[in-house]
């Protein structure tokens, strides 16, 4: 497909754990090594702590205990710029362990954030000055999958290389994904079908709407 990376959150609890002892949370991934040897090859990263979500504390528009916005102005009640980069800090540290580079991954998003951009945008803001400004053995940036993975390819380091895939995965002892895909086979199907009836009465309506509107004109 074209693809030169893949990241993604969830693994085998056990398989995680094994790849942060070892620093071997991203990888050379050859799935199809036998039938397209390096030219099918991808950069896997597995994020930390099984989620894709900001680290605790950086969920800015969560109303969470110790989320909401960052704010770095000193002569408000609502300060907290100075205890949240200290544990930014510990915890990009600690992440640190993990990955083979000088640069870490971070992500901000979510399922559930992003309800107000402007406050995240604002915030994000503000923490990268103060970060920047206070610790300068870090820098933190905004930045992009495709940037991401050029600094990995510029470290000119050796990988970890896996040919295998990941399933079945599990969170917990016992507590394994194997049905994900195959159960409620029949419902899945119903769900499937719906929803390529939806998206062609979609299409007519929005092609009917646009003839008519030309018509108009």
């Amino acid at each position: 497909m074209g693809f030169d990376a893949i990241f993604f959150a969830r693994a085998d609890y056990q398989d995680t754990q094994k790849r942060m002892n070892e620093s071997s949370m991203e990888w050379l991934w050859r799935p199809f090594f036998n039938h397209l040897g390096k030219r099918g090859q991808l950069i896997a990263h597995l994020m930390m702590g099984d989620s894709y979500y900001p680290p605790k504390y950086f969920g800015f528009d969560d109303d969470g205990e110790g989320e909401g916005p960052f704010v770095n102005d000193s002569s408000l009640s609502t300060f907290n710029a100075d205890w949240k980069s200290a544990w930014f800090i510990n915890y990009v540290t600690e992440m640190s362990n993990h990955y083979r580079t000088n640069n870490l991954l971070i992500p901000m998003g979510g399922d559930f954030r992003f309800k107000n951009a402007h406050l995240n945008f604002v915030s994000m803001d503000r923490m990268i000055d103060y970060i920047n400004s206070n610790y300068p053995n870090v820098t933190v940036l905004y930045s992009t999958p495709g940037m991401y993975i050029d600094s990995l390819f510029a470290a000119n380091i050796s990988w970890p290389t896996k040919y295998d895939d990941l399933f079945p995965y599990a969170d917990h002892p016992d507590d394994f994904w194997t049905g994900y895909f195959t159960s409620r086979a029949g419902a899945k199907w119903q769900v499937r079908e719906g929803q390529a009836l939806l998206h062609a009465s979609s299409w007519l309506y929005a092609l009917k709407m646009l003839d008519v509107n030309s018509t108009d004109d």
